[in-house]
């Protein structure tokens, strides 16, 4: 679906000087009026984008890159990115910038995206955007179905609201952060820029019954260009500050600060770098709260905890643990003020139940020197009457792990569901066009691993290239573990590990791999008790050994590394670390690289086939090989390999009965080949469990169903006959509220 915005400057008689009142005309489909979007959306986002990789990693120059989820009129331009997303140079998985480009002085580039409709109630829409040169006709709209009801435009050199109201002057080549909380109740609306209020209670623009869609788009009149990222809408949170609205050296509006401002600390993935740099006290006032809440933070200790203090609603966590400097927290705190007892959780793993507290406070408070960011407040809500059914684990007779790659949290993470979506007869989930990182989501993934005898998932995660040098707040693609796993209800029936995927990401020196990468992993990870031990050991693989090795210096480089990193496991109070490493081929010279540097076992992960024959040959292989270097060897076999919608074609899927048969082949003839006392005699290594592009998928879809997984539970269980229980499509609707499809 292709839209087109038409801003017309009507400058009216007896106007003061400088004021201008402007008016947008109606979007042009050219499809007709299309159809709301409805979804259960009580607190969450409705859109969180930030244009990161749009591009597919073997995407072809003469294919059309795609922006997963916007209607896109390039009449008037084209939009740009870096980086490139080119493979091998270009790929990565943060955003420097995202821009639209006006090269026509008769249309515009025009970008729509809808949401899932809301008609009552309060939203909230954050962007960023900077103009190198100066645009007329520029706009950000919030719309029903035709028109808008919320429009800011730029007006000779100013930010206006669209009836008129000028905001404030705008500078060329100067990024600006903008907030609006529209009230569509009261149709009125409320509009801060860097953090400062510009206009309030400000009425909209056409009294509209709900907001459908986002809009942004250039003059029609003018060229030029606008950086645009991120865009964020939300709704339900009593507070969701990432101060990414803020402009740095100041303050939001609605908080309290002395001696403190917004920076940018270049700890997560770009664009979202803003956080709350603070040398005295923050407040932010809540009100008063009688219900169960939820208080969620990050924070950073540059320093030692001394004078430091954290208050969420009453609840002070300096109490709960201590605190190791210049490194990020996650803490999250469950409130019940009617028994008067929280919940406190550090990194995603419950640290204190029933804590006492006097009395619930109308504020989270932060005092002292730190960082701060991620600040919400929501209420508490109970689990549905039809949430996921509990899980029923069947026991397995090998320790079956299955490798995973989160790409499906539609505009956070990579190229996007609309890639998938043209070949949906085959790739299509039994979660539909899921949200990845919604804690059902997790569940349903969750309750369909145990039951089918897998053992652990293998996440790839990565950290921000741009954060290199800093501590770690945010890793990339990570929110299927941190938003996920971390707060699934059944997440204590589930085991993880992570392989640390150090391409198109994770770059790291040896400085940085000691400060900063080995931490988080022992701090987030390894010290969860639903992370991965064998023999009370911490389970960690690495992709890549060449980069791995242009990264640490070389093999020498490497060793020191990895002995490093054992010593801060032993340090941390674990008996060893398995360390794993990727490899698809037999390659002695390689494996005696491997072998060198410390690395335990090694596995395929994938062999891009779906010949059974070919996987059993490959598998053989490798073992032999491994065997004569005296390294381990995992046994590894996949459902197949098709990244048409990477734009790659070739391969194939293998049927589920020949896959029952490889598991089988694997079970009673390979693995018997290894020593007594070897992992490879009782660890198995699946590909992939959620990989709809690159075309490995064991997750249920439209390709097999449960057919895959059913195999895998003959073979390596005794769990029986059985029933597959997927989510109808109520429940469906409220973790598919950011893709929208269907």
């Amino acid at each position: 679906m292709y839209c087109k915005t038409s801003v017309r400057a009507m400058v009216l008689a007896g106007m003061l000087a400088g004021a201008a009142t402007w008016a947008l005309g109606d979007m042009a489909t050219g499809e007709g009026t299309p159809s709301p979007f409805f979804r259960d959306v009580t607190t969450g986002y409705l859109l969180q984008c930030s244009f990161l990789s749009p591009r597919p990693y073997c995407w072809k120059d003469d294919k059309t890159v795609m922006l997963s989820g916007w209607d896109v009129d390039k009449r008037g331009g084209h939009v740009a990115y870096q980086p490139d997303c080119r493979y091998p140079r270009g790929f990565a998985f943060h955003s420097d910038w995202f821009k639209l480009v006006d090269t026509s002085t008769n249309a515009a580039i025009t970008l729509r995206h809808q949401v899932a409709r809301q008609t009552e109630g309060s939203l909230t829409l954050e962007f960023r955007f900077k103009l190198p040169a100066a645009m007329d006709g520029a706009c950000w709209q919030l719309r029903d179905l035709e028109r808008p009801g919320v429009g800011i435009v730029t007006s000779s050199g100013n930010l206006c609201w669209e009836t008129g109201k000028v905001l404030l002057p705008y500078e060329i080549n100067r990024e600006y952060g903008v907030k609006v909380i529209a009230d569509i109740t009261a149709q009125k609306a409320d509009v801060f820029v860097d953090g400062e209020p510009r206009g309030q209670g400000l009425p909209f623009i056409h009294p509209i019954k709900s907001v459908d869609f986002f809009l942004v788009g250039t003059g029609d009149a003018a060229t030029g260009e606008m950086f645009l990222n991120p865009v964020n809408i939300y709704k339900g949170y009593t507070v969701n500050e990432t101060f990414v609205a803020c402009g740095p050296g100041k303050t939001p509006a609605d908080w309290e600060v002395a001696n403190g401002s917004v920076q940018p600390f270049e700890c997560g993935t770009k664009p979202d770098i803003f956080s709350l740099k603070l040398a005295g006290e923050a407040t932010r006032k809540i009100g008063t709260w009688k219900e169960k809440t939820v208080f969620e933070c990050r924070f950073l200790l540059p320093g030692k905890a001394d004078g430091v203090r954290v208050d969420l609603g009453g609840v002070v966590l300096e109490r709960a643990a201590t605190y190791r400097s210049n490194f990020w927290y996650m803490a999250k705190v469950i409130a019940d003020p009617k028994a008067g007892t929280a919940d406190v959780y550090l990194n995603g793993k419950l640290l204190r139940d029933k804590v006492a507290f006097a009395q619930p406070k109308d504020h989270v408070r932060f005092s002292g020197t730190m960082w701060v960011d991620d600040v919400q407040v929501y209420a508490w809500r109970d689990y549905p009457a039809d949430y996921v059914p509990e899980p029923k684990p069947v026991t397995a007779s090998h320790l079956l792990g299955v490798q995973s790659c989160s790409l499906w949290r539609e505009g956070t993470a990579y190229a996007g569901w609309d890639y998938i979506h043209p070949y949906r007869d085959k790739r299509e989930p039994c979660l539909g066009w899921y949200d990845e990182g919604n804690p059902e989501v997790a569940d349903w993934e969750i309750k369909w691993k145990v039951e089918h005898g897998i053992g652990f998932e293998q996440h790839c995660w990565y950290r921000p290239n741009n954060a290199i040098h800093n501590p770690i707040k945010d890793g990339v693609l990570d929110h299927g573990i941190v938003k996920g796993l971390f707060n699934a209800r059944y997440s204590h029936l589930a085991k993880f590990t992570i392989m640390y995927t150090n391409e198109g990401s994770g770059e790291t020196n040896q400085d940085d791999f000691r400060q900063h990468i080995v931490p988080y992993w022992i701090e987030y990870f390894f010290k969860d008790p639903r992370y991965l031990k064998i023999d009370g050991k911490p389970v960690l693989s690495i992709y890549e050994l060449g980069h791995l090795q242009r990264m640490l210096g070389g093999v020498d480089g490497c060793r020191q590394a990895i002995r490093m990193l054992r010593e801060e496991v032993a340090k941390a109070g674990f008996p060893g670390l398995i360390l794993l490493m990727e490899l698809r081929k037999a390659d002695r010279n390689t494996m005696k690289t491997m072998k060198s540097i410390g690395v335990d076992y090694i596995y395929a992960y994938t062999w891009s086939t779906p010949d059974v024959n070919v996987q059993r040959t490959n598998n053989i292989a490798q073992r032999d090989a491994a065997a004569a270097e005296k390294l381990g060897m995992l046994p590894s076999i996949s459902m197949g390999w098709d990244c048409e919608p990477w734009g790659a074609k070739g391969g194939g899927w293998v049927p589920p009965a020949d896959f029952k048969t490889l598991a089988t082949w694997t079970r009673n003839d390979f693995m018997s080949g290894f020593p007594a006392d070897s992992l490879g005699r009782r660890m198995v290594m699946l590909a992939n469990w959620n990989e709809y592009g690159e075309g490995h998928f064991l997750m249920p879809s439209a390709l097999a169903g449960f057919g895959y997984l059913d195999a895998l539970r003959d073979v390596f269980s005794a769990g029986g006959p059985h029933t597959d229980a997927a989510p109808t499509a109520q429940q469906k609707r409220r973790f598919t509220a950011l893709y929208p499809k269907e």
